[in-house]
């Protein structure tokens, strides 16, 4: 029996429970209030918006949408907190990048293109070594650190050897969000002295604490983990007969017609190791999002899963449109 997603949700939890709810305060009915009305436009903002995007691998580009959506509402962001795909599009918002920007990079790669930045290696640590990935944020970013940012942004990692949460909110902006991307057994880990640093999502995956310690008066909290609607996650188990499982194998062939390349061989190795953290992280973020109380919440189900890099227009439009499903519902409280 695998252990590692029980660990990692006991060690998730653990932390939010000493970290959230000691320190989390009341959500401010006047603040709401100001954020209605600014949507509706009767009052300009002047209070502080924080961004909490969440961790999710390739459904973490529903973050574009959410930006997208934020943006055509009038809504200025503030700070961003991000973690693993929410540091990299977080990332990139804050230094600068359009929303357009973001888009045309994670709509215009194809197979080749996502191939190219893996560069495979002895699995010491990591499948994948993940220096190809550090250059091209580098390219994407700029070289920009953190202190230099348009909008103040901090990124999260995990020191996998003892659980401990970190936060990097100055220095190097890729190697932030490479450290904060680490996803354990795929990535090659980044190191820091005796830190053995992961994917921040392992135990907070949705950092809305973080970005609250950066002063934010509003905090809007995206969980692209979050289970479809009608899949209750609090099912504990569901029933099966010992007489019909078997050895599982995986299966390579070339794909047929427009189906996915990646589907070829389901799932493989990586993808196992994958979506076992994975799995983790949306039981954690699900907990998460119920501890920490953002002042609006937005859950993404895109549908898609977490290696599937190339369909990245489903989870831009489902970001897009449960940002204007939250903000239409806050607009019209009064």
């Amino acid at each position: 029996m695998n252990l590692l997603p029980l660990k990692l949700l006991s060690i998730g939890l653990s932390c939010l429970l000493v970290g959230t709810t000691a320190a989390a305060p009341l959500n401010s009915p006047e603040i709401e209030k100001q954020f209605s009305q600014v949507l509706q436009g009767k009052a300009e903002q002047d209070f502080t918006v924080g961004l909490a995007l969440g961790a999710g691998a390739a459904k973490g580009f529903a973050h574009i949408g959410v930006l997208e959506a934020l943006e055509m509402a009038g809504i200025r962001v503030d700070m961003i907190a991000g973690s693993s795909m929410g540091a990299i599009i977080g990332g990139g918002y804050a230094a600068g990048l359009s929303v357009e920007e973001l888009s045309d990079v994670a709509l215009n790669s194809d197979w080749l293109d996502v191939l190219h930045l893996l560069d495979p290696v002895f699995p010491t640590r990591g499948f994948i070594d993940g220096q190809k990935i550090k250059l091209f944020l580098e390219d994407l970013y700029g070289s920009k650190n953190i202190e230099d940012l348009n909008i103040p942004f901090a990124a999260t990692t995990v020191d996998i050897l003892k659980g401990d949460l970190y936060v990097i909110d100055q220095g190097s902006l890729a190697n932030a969000a490479r450290a904060s991307s680490s996803i354990p057994v795929v990535f090659n880990p980044l190191a820091s002295d005796d830190l053995v640093l992961v994917d921040g999502g392992m135990i907070d995956p949705v950092p809305i604490d973080v970005v609250r310690s950066m002063g934010a008066d509003f905090i809007i909290a995206v969980n692209v983990l979050a289970f479809p609607e009608g899949k209750n996650p609090e099912k504990s188990f569901a029933y099966l007969d010992g007489n019909e499982l078997e050895n599982s194998k995986s299966r390579w062939r070339i794909p047929k017609g427009n189906e996915p390349w990646y589907t070829a061989g389901k799932p493989n190795l990586a993808e196992i190791a994958h979506e076992t953290v994975i799995l983790s992280m949306a039981l954690i973020a699900a907990n998460q999002v119920e501890l920490a109380k953002p002042d609006m919440l937005i859950n993404v189900s895109t549908g898609l899963s977490a290696w599937n890099f190339l369909e990245a227009e489903i989870a831009i439009q489902k970001g897009f449109d449960e940002t204007q499903k939250a903000l239409e519902k806050i607009k019209n409280l009064d």
